[in-house]
């Protein structure tokens, strides 16, 4: 589904059809994207690196925005810190794997927080959107599927993803040396 299929102000012209096409991102799955991923963690190599790097570009991705609106600022991509507080853009390839994430911390907390914990939200965004979060603030990384894979990128791997350049192994070599 591209998404100039859904009408960014529904009117009376919205049809029933229309709406099962936004239920179709309630369940959206870049299969792609969590193919390559599986495989780079399966066999980590500049092959693979490069496979997944393209593999984030096409599609869609999801970021989590569970529980981040505000009147003042709007709706804002939830985000990570490492244990030295540096900022982490966590980014899923499918709202499942965001709704693993996102219940998975409430298993960790009492059940009084999973109580009251927010059901997920996402956005569901052009990938290389998605990709070029990363440069709207201070983040060292990337963290892909948090809830189950937690495959970490830096940030320049994850900003040559969003970048129009051709990626191969031969170029990823290059930049590690």
């Amino acid at each position: 589904m591209n998404p100039e299929q859904v009408p960014a102000e529904p009117g009376a012209e919205f049809a029933e059809q229309d709406l099962s096409q936004l239920a179709e991102f309630a369940d959206y799955s870049n299969t792609q994207a969590r193919d390559a991923l599986t495989a780079l963690q399966q066999t980590p190599n500049y092959e693979h690196l490069a496979a997944f790097l393209n593999a984030i570009r096409e599609g869609f991705l999801v970021v989590d925005v569970t529980g981040t609106t505000t009147k003042k600022r709007g709706i804002r991509a939830r985000t990570l810190r490492t244990a030295q507080g540096q900022l982490v853009l966590p980014i899923f390839t499918s709202m499942d794997e965001l709704r693993l994430a996102v219940k998975g911390g409430a298993k960790a907390n009492s059940r009084a927080a999973r109580r009251n914990a927010a059901e997920p939200k996402g956005a569901v965004m052009p990938a290389r959107e998605a990709l070029q979060l990363i440069t709207g603030d201070r983040f060292v990384a990337a963290e892909f599927d948090s809830g189950s894979a937690k495959q970490v990128l830096l940030r320049r791997y994850v900003e040559l993803a969003a970048d129009d350049q051709p990626i191969t192994a031969e170029l990823l070599e290059g930049l590690s040396k």
